[in-house]
């Protein structure tokens, strides 16, 4: 990552010096910055998971660890790195998806009440409330997801909940094919976990 930083850097000192004009320069960096960002974030638009779970285990960012850990099934790892992160919505999110893993649904509904509004709030919400039987609260929190993908996760819950498992694998598969990033990655390990039980 800092090489990408230090060769737009580059750039900028390249065309600064030869005066080319300011359209110029705003169409060269962007065009640097559109054509590169997804080699060095593949996180973002990658639909190589190998390559995006070898970014989140080299990555130093504490929640891309987490994830890793979490994505891998580790979860006494994942927990340790939750308790050195610091404090914060992301740090909130990590110990939720933790606890609806661990289907401490009420605790995990305590945490999201200090968090603000938001698509990971309500979804988490809605997968909690699935978990405790409280439908008429699922439904509430269901209708608040903006999120085309996560709405679409919990509907595939609801079916694997009622017994129609070999529909919900059809969904998510379908839905797999279209997805890119963080999202397919965690897909994966929904479909992964599907499986098993």
């Amino acid at each position: 990552m800092l090489l990408w930083y230090v060769a737009l850097l580059f750039i900028a000192f390249i065309l600064g010096y030869f005066d080319v004009s300011v359209l110029v320069s705003f169409l060269v960096v962007a065009a640097y910055i559109v054509l590169t960002f997804p080699l060095v974030m593949p996180l973002f638009w990658s639909k190589n998971t190998n390559r995006m779970m070898n970014y989140l285990k080299k990555s130093h960012n504490a929640y891309y660890r987490f994830l890793y850990r979490f994505l891998n099934g580790e979860q006494e790892e994942a927990e340790k790195i939750v308790g050195d992160m610091r404090k914060g919505k992301i740090k909130t999110l990590a110990k939720v998806m933790l606890l609806i893993k661990q289907e401490h649904y009420s605790e995990a509904r305590k945490l999201l009440e200090t968090i603000r509004n938001g698509s990971f709030k309500d979804y988490y919400l809605a997968a909690a409330a699935h978990g405790e039987g409280k439908i008429e609260d699922y439904h509430t929190y269901k209708d608040k997801v903006k999120d085309a993908d996560f709405k679409k996760w919990l509907e595939i819950e609801e079916l694997v909940r009622t017994g129609n498992k070999e529909e919900a694998q059809e969904l998510l598969d379908e839905q797999i094919s279209t997805l890119r990033g963080m999202k397919l990655l965690s897909a994966i390990h929904y479909r992964q976990e599907m499986e098993n039980r």
